[in-house]
């Protein structure tokens, strides 16, 4: 058990350094956390200790709390997040959800404080964005900091049971069944808002994909994954887009953390 715990908290490193890497997040902006499986405790990336921004975490930047911030592991050299009621908000509110990511990324900003609308305008070139779209993109309208309980249920509150979270003038809340899924669905969401921000400056009216397409992706969305046939089949496939990300990390030299 001690060894998935401390593979969780270097899991939470290594997403900060890949979002970090990709401009998600810059400087020390920006957090990522998981549930500590049977506690009501979390990792989440705090400031301080050897403070080098998020592209730089390393598993010291981690550090283990309840989900009010609160635990011995902070000691006196570790901050928490200023915006934890995002975290521990979450978590009380969704059993199911494992791991957490508030970024700023810049195209969800543009997209937000001019209400771009996130169309279905392509199917087959990414149907997890499109599913995405489908099923709705919430708006938290407050730009503001979530510094207390009270903001955290709002912000819930308005992420509804959906898995992404747009924060107008303010960024992204993205929740996943693991820190690889979460922070997955982060970097797609970024790539969605360039998209849909690109299509919005182009002064042209997109075409949207049509009912039969749409239906069709609306169907797989609802459905359990036909892991039958094909690649989806194939053991440890639901981790290649995270080993992608990790990969990437040696190839800009950045590293990956200290284990």
């Amino acid at each position: 058990m001690a060894d998935d715990v401390d593979e969780l908290r270097w899991k939470v490193a290594a997403s900060c350094r890949i979002l970090g890497t990709l401009g998600l997040v810059r400087e020390s902006t920006g957090h990522v956390s998981a549930r500590i499986p049977g506690t009501d405790e979390m990792w989440v990336r705090c400031r301080g200790g050897d403070e080098r921004g998020l592209m730089f975490t390393d598993v010291d930047n981690v550090r283990r709390v309840d989900f009010d911030g609160e635990g011995p592991g902070m000691g006196d050299r570790h901050a928490r997040p200023n915006e934890t009621p995002i975290h521990g908000e979450i978590y009380r509110a969704y059993p199911e959800v494992q791991a957490v990511v508030h970024a700023h990324p810049y195209y969800a900003l543009l997209c937000g404080v001019t209400d771009v609308q996130y169309k279905p305008v392509f199917a087959a070139y990414d149907p997890s964005s499109l599913s995405i779209i489908l099923k709705g993109v919430p708006v938290y309208e407050r730009s503001a900091t979530v510094v207390n309980k009270e903001m955290g249920t709002e912000m819930v509150g308005a992420m509804g049971d959906r898995d992404v979270l747009l924060m107008r003038g303010h960024g992204i809340t993205v929740s996943g069944g693991s820190v690889e899924a979460a922070t997955v669905q982060a970097i797609r969401f970024d790539r969605l808002s360039q998209i849909m921000w690109e299509i919005a400056v182009s002064g042209r009216e997109p075409i949207e994909i049509g009912d039969e397409d749409r239906a069709r992706y609306e169907r797989i969305g609802q459905a359990p994954r036909d892991r039958a046939a094909g690649w989806a089949s194939l053991a440890g496939a639901d981790s290649w887009t995270w080993n992608h990300y990790l990969e990437l990390l040696r190839v800009y030299n950045v590293g990956q953390p200290d284990r």
